[in-house]
C-alpha cells in the first residue's frame, strides 16, 4: 500500500523530542559501567578450618549486581553512534531489558547514552538501571494456537465515535470519529450502562456493535526443498485430467496445492501423472537470480501476472505463496530489483493526507512489515482472504502466517527485543525483484 509511515517510524523522532526534559542522573554523564578491581588486600594467614568442606558455612559475599537497563518508552530510537545525528539502527521494545556493555556522554539526549549491542546506542531518557536479568521478547509476541499478535477489529460505520470513558457518549462528548473500514486495536471489553464498549491500544472507548471483529486469513503458503514445484488451484472445480485433453479423473478446490513435474503447450504435468490446464492454475514463471543478488544472498520474487511468491536463498528455493500486489495503474506494486530498507514488527498504515481519495484508511498495529521502495512493502494482510488477486494499495499483501515466515527469515533477522531493525549497508540484507 502507498501510506504515510506512521507508528514506528514517526515514534523515533517523537521518542527523541520527548526527552528534552528528563532530569539528568545523579552518576555523572562521563561515567561507565567496569567491573570492580580485584582486592589488594594480601591473603589471610589465617590456618585453615579442620572441619570437613561440605560443612563450611556458605560464603557471606553477595553475589555480583546484575547490570540492566530496563526500556521505559515503546519503540525507543537506536542509533548507530551515541548523538542523535547519527544513522537510525532501529527501535527497542517496551519492558524489554539489556546488558549494559557502555554508558557514555553524548549529543542530543540530556543523560547518559547506553550501548545495547556493538554500534547500538538508546539515549538513556527512554531506560531504567534496573537489577534484574536481561529479558529479550521476541516481538510481535504470538499466544499459542493464535496467528496475529492482537486482537483486530474494523469500524462498520462511518463516523463512529471514540471516547475517553464510556459515560463520556451520553453528551455525545467524543474524542474522534473513525471512518468506515478503520482497522484499531482492541484490548478489552467492558459493559457500561448496559451497553458493550471495546477498549482500544490507545485507551479509548468504542461501542462494541459500531465493530466487526478480524480474525485473518487462514492461508498459509508451501515449504520448498530447492525447486519451485508448485501450482496452486485458481478456482474450486478446476479439472484433472488423465492426459492432456483426456477424460477428467477429479476435480480439484480452490488454492489446492498441486505438484508439478512440468509445464508444456499449456498444461502441467503433475507428479502423479495426471494433467491440468494451466490456465487455471497460479503457476510460477522461472526467473534466474536478478544481477546484484550475492551468490549466498536472500531475495523475494514477485512474479506478479501469476500472484506467487518465492523466497530464495542464492538459487535454492525455500518457501512460495500466493499474494496480493497492487492494483493495475497508479497504486501498481513498484517493478524492478529492491533492497528492503526496514524492518518492522508492527507499523500503523493509512492514507489520511489524501484528500483526492474517495474512502481514506487507516490500520492500527500491521504486522511483519518489510519496506522496500517507499511505502511499498511486504506485511501481513489481516482484513481479506484472497491471495492471488490483486487489491492492494502497492504493498504485497501476505497472509499472516507467510508474512511471519517471510519476517522470520529475510536478513538481517530482528534481534529479539527490538521492534524495528534498519540494514546497515555491510550487513547481508533482502532483495525484492517484482516483475509483471
Amino acid at each position: 500500500m502507498r501510506r504515510v509511515v506512521l507508528g514506528i517510524l514517526v515514534a523515533l523522532g517523537a521518542a527523541l523530542a520527548a526527552g528534552s526534559d528528563a532530569q539528568p542522573r545523579a552518576r555523572p554523564p562521563n561515567a561507565r559501567i567496569a567491573p570492580s578491581p580485584a582486592s589488594n588486600r594480601p591473603a589471610s594467614n589465617r590456618p585453615a578450618s579442620n572441619r570437613p568442606a561440605s560443612n563450611r558455612p556458605a560464603s557471606s559475599r553477595p553475589a555480583p549486581r546484575v547490570r540492566t537497563i530496563e526500556i521505559q518508552n515503546a519503540d525507543a530510537a537506536v542509533y548507530l553512534a551515541p548523538r542523535a545525528d547519527a544513522p537510525r539502527r532501529g527501535t527497542l521494545a517496551l519492558g524489554a531489558r539489556f546488558e549494559i556493555r557502555a554508558r557514555v556522554a553524548g549529543e542530543g539526549c540530556p543523560v547518559e547514552w547506553y550501548a545495547v549491542d556493538d554500534g547500538a546506542w538508546v539515549c538513556g531518557h527512554h531506560v531504567a538501571i534496573v537489577d534484574a536479568p536481561v529479558a529479550r521478547p521476541v516481538v510481535p509476541t504470538i499466544a499459542e494456537g493464535r496467528h496475529l499478535p492482537y486482537d483486530y477489529a474494523f469500524v462498520a460505520f462511518d463516523g463512529t465515535r471514540a471516547f475517553i470513558h464510556p459515560r463520556d457518549a451520553l453528551t455525545d462528548d467524543y474524542y474522534s470519529a473513525l471512518g468506515e473500514g478503520f482497522g484499531i486495536v482492541v484490548t478489552g471489553f467492558v459493559r457500561h450502562d448496559g451497553a458493550r464498549w471495546a477498549r482500544t491500544l490507545r485507551g479509548l472507548y468504542v461501542e462494541a456493535d459500531s465493530l466487526r471483529m478480524a480474525r485473518g486469513s487462514d492461508f498459509v503458503g508451501v515449504e520448498l526443498d530447492g525447486a519451485m514445484d508448485v501450482a496452486w488451484v485458481k478456482r474450486g472445480g478446476t479439472t484433472i485430467h488423465d492426459r492432456r485433453g483426456g477424460r477428467v479423473v477429479r476435480r480439484a478446490g480452490a488454492r489446492e496445492v498441486l505438484k508439478v513435474r512440468a509445464i508444456d503447450r499449456g498444461w502441467a504435468e503433475l507428479v502423479d501423472g495426471t494433467f491440468a490446464r494451466t490456465s487455471g492454475l497460479h503457476t510460477w514463471r522461472p526467473t534466474p537470480r536478478p544481477d546484484g543478488v550475492p551468490a549466498e544472498g536472500t531475495w523475494i520474487d514477485v512474479d506478479v501476472r501469476s500472484q506467487v511468491l518465492v523466497l530464495f536463498r542464492g538459487d535454492r528455493a525455500l518457501y512460495a505463496t500466493l499474494v496480493s500486489t497492487g492494483r493495475a495503474g497508479p497504486t501498481a506494486t513498484p517493478p524492478g530489483l529492491h533492497r528492503t530498507w526496514v524492518k518492522l514488527a508492527y507499523s500503523d498504515m493509512d492514507d489520511l493526507e489524501r484528500v483526492d481519495a474517495e474512502h481514506n484508511y487507516a490500520i492500527e498495529r500491521v504486522p511483519w512489515v518489510q519496506y522496500f521502495e517507499g511505502a511499498n512493502g511486504l506485511h501481513a494482510a489481516f482484513w481479506h482472504d484472497d491471495f492471488g488477486r490483486r487489491r492492494s494499495h502497492g504493498c504485497v499483501n501476505l497472509s499472516p502466517r507467510d508474512a511471519r515466515v517471510l519476517y522470520e527469515r529475510s536478513e538481517p533477522a530482528v534481534p529479539p527485543g527490538w521492534t524495528a531493525l534498519f540494514p546497515r549497508e555491510d550487513e547481508p540484507t533482502t532483495f525484492v525483484n517484482v516483475r509483471e
